[in-house]
């Protein structure tokens, strides 16, 4: 078996050992909450239960990753785990609001709390969290559900450690508020993560375009060589990593394969000067009648 291929194998069998490591800490999370009457370790266990869901669709997105396009699919199946990003974020987002609407309830009509079960339990999950989080922390900067999944984990970690504390004063001072308390935090930093996720997908989804100069990059392209003028650019994402890019590019009345080279060079700014890595140009000689930038075609009814 080849270096690739191990690594491949071994990053699956890496992400099936920390998916089920987090079921088995979220049931037991959640049997704790309802025994020690805590809901910051409900509110958690339902989070890592979530986590353990979002990572499971996450890997099942990334083997689709792995297939090639097909006539079907031209542009291949990357775009899965952009899907599998942004639906598992809306779902957390509404984990979020009944963990804060719960908190609320249980901040107004306080009862007691065993804060030895939340103790313990919640130091347990921290290093489950943790050990979780450092075995994806090499992989997480390939793609946004390995970052996702590992920032994910992360997070609890210090929500477990949040748990622990809560439990000490609990415990030490009879203060039952810092139970609600904490599922209130919990719940609005979780949704903060997961709206800047959604934003991030639904970008991606909608083919918008990366933070790009395009007079700028209309000025590269026509300052070389026989380039009259530029127009109809188009540039949007295909994931996160694949920025793509299309445009009419006008030049004086020429041999075909003069363009090759200057297709060249067009592709060499567009590559080290804006990372993009895949570009579509059109060559023509003085074709289009409206020469815009950004050009919006309409629709004659």
């Amino acid at each position: 078996m080849n270096e690739k291929h191990y690594s491949i194998d071994y990053k699956k069998k890496k992400y099936i050992f920390v998916i089920w490591l987090n079921i088995f800490v979220s049931v037991a999370e959640i049997v704790a909450g309802v025994i020690s009457n805590s809901v910051s370790l409900i509110s958690d266990g339902l989070h890592n239960f979530e986590d353990s869901f979002s990572l499971a669709i996450s890997y099942i997105a990334w083997k689709f990753s792995f297939k090639k396009p097909d006539f079907n699919k031209t542009y291949g199946y990357k775009r899965v785990e952009i899907i599998a990003a942004f639906l598992n974020s809306i779902f957390l987002f509404g984990v979020c609001l009944f963990i804060f609407f719960e908190s609320i309830f249980k901040f107004l009509n306080p009862s007691s709390i065993n804060s030895k079960v939340m103790f313990s339990v919640g130091l347990i999950t921290f290093f489950v969290n943790i050990f979780s989080a450092f075995l994806l922390h090499k992989d997480s900067s390939e793609n946004i559900n390995w970052k996702s999944s590992y920032l994910h984990l992360l997070g609890d970690s210090f929500f477990s450690i949040a748990i622990v504390i809560g439990a000490y004063f609990i415990e030490k001072f009879g203060v039952l508020f810092i139970d609600p308390l904490l599922s209130v935090l919990m719940s609005i930093y979780i949704a903060y993560q997961s709206y800047e996720v959604i934003k991030k997908t639904f970008n991606i989804l909608m083919q918008a375009s990366p933070d790009i100069d395009y007079i700028q990059i209309k000025k590269d392209i026509e300052s070389l060589e026989n380039v009259k003028n530029v127009h109809h650019i188009h540039c949007w994402m295909g994931d996160e990593k694949n920025l793509y890019f299309e445009a009419h590019v006008e030049v004086g009345d020429c041999l075909i394969s003069s363009t090759c080279d200057l297709k060249k060079q067009i592709e060499k700014i567009l590559s080290e000067k804006y990372l993009i890595n895949h570009s579509t140009i059109q060559f023509e000689v003085d074709v289009c009648r409206i020469k815009e930038v950004i050009y919006e075609h309409k629709e004659s009814f």
